[in-house]
């Protein structure tokens, strides 16, 4: 969320008045959703529909569509209604067989919101999590996304611009222009838009749960679901494996150009049990890996850099508690992994959000290793 509305002020911050004014909101349009989707066939009725963040907004989401013999399951129902419906209109250019299943990957809003479309569209759907899962969703009223959304950055946005006003000068001492108050005008503008959806979005829950693994059969097809810690705890990955697909949710994600290092850490503070989950993916066989974000892997490149990145880190910070480091500046300063970063997409810098990526992994280790008793000021 703090890259999307980093991002999100960077480009209105920049941008021409005229570009400004022909994004006057979020997309509402279903069709112009539909052209905006991006699709990936896998394969065997396996298909990938990639809602960028300029639609979805809150970060582009992927969603899977398994079109079976005489169904259909759907992974993961987006972020925005508006982006739900667009999917729903493109299975429904596929096939006409109902969905009958749909898996939610973890309590993020932007795998869960669009429940309510699919329920409307198919009376009666299935929606599947892990039993942990629907606990954390049932406590998870509008407000609670609303307050996230305020936390992550519309807080700071009404704060800068306040203070623009009133200095006449941006956060970095230079002149508040007509075009930068518009820009950030714009921002909050937008953020509000998304704050009136997610109040008016209905929450449907999971109406069928599992514990550590289930298995769905469809004709022919077979579908394994495995409750793992990703970026939240008790996420559910899906394998297919007839097909030697796996679709991760979070568990692993990469940008939304598939290009650099994981563009976010983790609410779990179980980082060594995610740390195990990854390692557990790259036992699999598998052709094609479907992150929570970004395009379809097709070998396991990314995974194991990943593998190594956590792992790098964990090391260094148990070493640094062994050698009697209590405060988080000070593990955090014994913490280097830039040689990794820049193995992620051929970089050569090592920029800001990775380090936030890190810094927020060395807190999660801090906590696990230490019963939540960590030093993190």
């Amino acid at each position: 969320m703090r890259k999307r509305f980093a991002a999100l002020l960077g480009f209105l911050l920049f941008a021409s008045l005229d570009t400004i004014a022909a994004s006057a909101g979020l997309e509402t349009s279903v069709e112009r959703a539909q052209a905006m989707l991006i699709r990936e066939d896998l394969g065997e009725g396996i298909y990938l529909f990639r809602a960028p963040s300029d639609l979805d907004y809150w970060t582009a989401t992927n969603s899977v569509v398994i079109i079976n013999d005489d169904d259909v399951l759907v992974f993961d129902s987006c972020t925005r209604a508006v982006t739900a419906r667009a999917v729903i209109a493109e299975i429904r250019k596929l096939t006409a067989k109902p969905v009958r299943t749909l898996i939610n990957s973890h309590w993020h809003q932007d795998h869960w919101s669009g429940n309510s479309e699919y329920a409307k569209a198919f009376p009666g759907i299935r929606i599947v999590s892990t039993a942990q899962t629907r606990d954390f969703m049932a406590h998870m009223r509008p407000e609670f996304f609303v307050q996230e959304m305020y936390d992550f950055g519309l807080t700071r946005m009404e704060e800068g611009l306040a203070n623009a006003i009133a200095t006449g000068n941006l956060a970095d001492g230079s002149p508040l222009t007509a075009l930068a108050r518009a820009g950030m005008e714009h921002g909050i503008s937008l953020a509000k838009q998304f704050v009136a959806e997610i109040e008016a979005n209905p929450r449907v829950l999971p109406n069928m749960v599992f514990q550590d693994e289930s298995t769905l059969w469809s004709g022919r097809r077979e579908m394994r679901l495995m409750n793992f810690t990703g970026d939240a705890t008790a996420s559910t990955v899906l394998y297919l494996p007839g097909e030697k697909v796996v679709v991760t949710g979070d568990v692993l994600v990469s940008p939304e150009d598939g290009s650099g290092p994981p563009p976010w850490s983790t609410n779990s503070h179980s980082v060594s049990s995610w740390l195990d989950g990854l390692r557990r993916l790259d036992s699999m066989d598998v052709r094609a890996i479907v992150p929570g974000q970004g395009p379809v892997m097709h070998d396991k490149a990314y995974l194991r850099r990943t593998i190594e990145l956590f792992d790098a880190i964990r090391r260094q910070v148990l070493a640094a508690l062994d050698r009697g480091h209590v405060k988080f500046a000070d593990v955090r300063a014994s913490v280097n992994v830039d040689d990794i970063a820049q193995t992620f997409a051929g970089k050569d810098k090592i920029d800001k959000d990775f380090n936030l990526v890190v810094d927020l992994l060395v807190k999660r280790i801090m906590q696990e290793s230490l019963d939540q008793s960590a030093s993190l000021e």
